[in-house]
């Protein structure tokens, strides 16, 4: 390894396996013709995704001499929550892993979650690199051109096991292009459920009950039952106290934006922040497009009236979230799992509060939304380790026990609380399309078709919470939240959408480019400047023109050659 090199590496490692525990639990695999939607094909390592019939080598054969690994992990902070008697470096699962594969998982350090970058740095600056670690694009492409990882195409060729290609595989090749740099695979990438997007219309069904009115299906429908929840006093206290839709100072934020307008960007078809391919197959960005002026005129035109809580542009998502909690606000932006979080706890102060999941048309009368990256973490091994394969099996085997395939034990009640922390590699790669299948599946269950003794024990406790809201609705601000989000959102992304996102080709570029901080600072300031009326719609063109000449132009280019 070069050491110079590493030394110039700006490390902020994503923890993004983390992330991924709060937005599905362990499920089993589906065939893709069963999933919602399906991404468009990408030029990608072709026979990676292809099949296994040709494969020479076991995906799950243990090494033939017992090797160690040294690895790296964060969230130590929550160790409390592991069994007694065991920890993060000795449980059942991590001996389960050890045992199948032939090899002795020795951890560098583990370090709480806020830490875990800094101490990172630290190794890369010193050239102490673990064996394996996590890293996310900016990090993959530092370390592939400081040589300083493993060309990994020959063994995610070899060892990946099917429900893992499966996986790659839905997402049409995305996944495996973002991590391929110059024709070879330089990480393992993760897949994440399309959970965060399409950003849904969350409204108060009792207050449309009580002024006579349908939900939302169209943009003018949103603002005709904003403008009633504001003006006829739907929770009956006789002030003129109730916010029709919530906002924060972020209008946009792909994916899982909590209280921001995606969806209103997504009916005009607009889709600012991403860099996408035309119907030309060129990169554009999303944010300077026509469209997105005629959005942002929608956008003003709803704050000037009073539509929009006229303090947003100076609220988090935390001060939005009050609103909600104190029974004030009666539409709210949001992903599907939001009834966790914060609903949950606007239920428990008022079991009386009926929020619904609406999908929002766009102008062509269908739903075409903003999606979050397939992929955003990777798996990398140091360059010269002398067992790169090791880091692919235990992938496989970590996936087994996620999910409760290949005969892997179920050994915790508690396993979708603690997995990150039993794993030495905390990080799955999973269906894109999970929260959809569940939907369906759990729904299946209800009407008789589908047998729930064949759930994974985290379905079967959900299922259970969803059969005990449907018999009291909302007596169990838990309960609620599960079937609200499990079962009737879910069935609404299984019903079908289009999608968009950005190309895996610009998200490297844009990883690395010194220019990027400074144009997305600018159009922050610019859409909420527009939209609270501090700037007027015209001033859009301008930015446009700005961002061009600022680096956006030349960004384009690089990407599109």
């Amino acid at each position: 390894m070069r050491k110079s090199a590493l030394l110039k590496l700006v490390v902020l490692v994503t923890l993004a396996a983390l992330v991924l525990s709060a937005c599905s639990g362990p499920v089993q695999p589906t065939p893709a013709a069963e999933q919602a939607a399906q991404p468009a094909a990408v030029t990608t390592p072709a026979e990676i995704i292809a099949g296994q019939a040709w494969r020479q080598t076991d995906a799950y054969s243990p090494l033939p001499e017992r090797a160690t690994l040294v690895v790296v992990k964060g969230g130590q902070e929550n160790a409390s929550l592991m069994p007694e008697g065991e920890s993060i470096e000795d449980n059942r699962a991590l001996r389960y892993i050890e045992d199948t594969l032939n090899v002795d998982v020795t951890f560098a350090w583990v370090a709480p979650s806020d830490s875990y970058s800094d101490k990172l740095n630290l190794s890369i600056a010193s050239g102490d690199i673990p064996d394996v670690m996590i890293v996310d694009p900016i990090q993959l492409q530092q370390l592939t051109e400081a040589d300083a990882i493993e060309d990994l195409t020959p063994y995610v060729e070899k060892y990946a096991n099917a429900d893992i290609l499966e996986n790659w595989r839905q997402t049409g090749g995305v996944a495996l292009a973002a991590a391929t740099i110059d024709g070879k695979v330089m990480g393992i990438p993760n897949v994440q459920p399309q959970a965060d997007a399409p950003i849904m219309a969350w409204v108060r069904q009792d207050w449309l009950d009580k002024l006579g009115l349908e939900g939302p299906e169209t943009v003018d429908d949103v603002e005709a039952i904003a403008r009633a929840f504001m003006e006829q006093d739907p929770d009956g206290d006789g002030a003129a106290n109730t916010f029709g839709l919530t906002g924060t100072l972020n209008p946009v934020q792909v994916p899982s934006n909590l209280h921001g307008f995606d969806a209103i960007f997504n009916a005009y078809g607009a889709f600012p922040e991403l860099f996408y391919r035309n119907d030309a197959g060129e990169i554009i960005y999303g944010s300077v497009q026509p469209e997105t002026k005629e959005a942002l005129a929608r956008l003003a035109a709803l704050y000037k009236d009073g539509v929009i809580d006229p303090e947003f542009a100076t609220k988090d998502g935390d001060k939005a979230n009050e609103i909600i909690v104190g029974g004030k606000g009666g539409i709210m932006m949001g992903p599907w799992w939001v009834p966790w979080w914060p609903m949950a706890d606007a239920v428990s102060n008022d079991p009386n509060a009926d929020w619904q999941p609406f999908m929002i048309k766009d102008k062509n009368g269908k739903y075409t939304f903003a999606m979050g990256d397939y992929t955003y973490s990777f798996v990398v091994v140091r360059k010269g380790y002398a067992h790169p394969e090791v880091a692919l099996k235990i992938l496989n085997v970590q996936n087994d026990l996620s999910y409760g395939l290949n005969d892997a034990p179920q050994y915790y009640s508690n396993f979708n609380e603690i997995w990150s922390l039993l794993f030495p590699i905390p990080f799955l790669i999973e269906q894109p399309y999970v929260v959809e299948r569940m939907g369906r599946e759990y729904q299946e269950a209800l009407d008789g078709t589908r047998d729930p003794a064949t759930f994974s024990e985290a379905m079967k406790l959900e299922f259970d919470q969803i059969q005990q809201d449907i018999a009291a609705p909302r007596s169990d601000a838990s309960n609620w939240g599960t079937r609200m989000a499990r079962l009737d959102a879910a069935q609404l992304l299984a019903g079908g959408y289009e999608e968009v996102r950005t190309d895996p080709v610009a998200s490297r570029i844009i990883a690395v480019d010194s220019t990027w901080p400074a144009l997305k600072k600018l159009e922050e300031e610019t859409f909420l400047q527009i939209i609270t009326g501090a700037k007027p719609l015209d001033d859009f063109d301008a930015f446009v023109e700005e961002w061009n000449n600022s680096g956006g132009a030349a960004l384009l280019e690089k990407m599109n050659q």
